[in-house]
């Protein structure tokens, strides 16, 4: 049986090696993403979110960073902060 010391290195080995082969998302390498975020916080137009559980969002992106992006709902005028990983789309109307 492995003890709770040899369990922690295994287990900090598996980590390390799913890290060396990672790479970078192209959108991060290029900065393509932020440069589409960018205009859309300049621009103020009307987007519409699509997040992975369907539901759709439409607004105004007014703030984004590595991990989050901040939309002023149209409708109800509310700030929402989202996680960039639960959004599948974002298109321009």
């Amino acid at each position: 049986m492995e003890s709770f010391k040899d369990f922690g290195r295994s287990a900090q080995r598996r980590h390390e090696r799913s890290e060396r082969g990672r790479r970078r998302s192209p959108d991060e390498s290029t900065g393509a993403e932020a440069e589409y975020l960018r205009s859309l916080v300049d621009s103020r137009n009307e987007v519409t979110v699509v997040l992975e559980s369907g539901e759709r969002l439409a607004g105004r992106v007014r703030y984004y960073d590595r991990e989050f992006l901040s939309i002023k709902l149209a409708d109800r005028g509310l700030n929402v902060l989202l996680k960039k990983s639960s959004v599948l789309s974002i298109s321009e109307e």
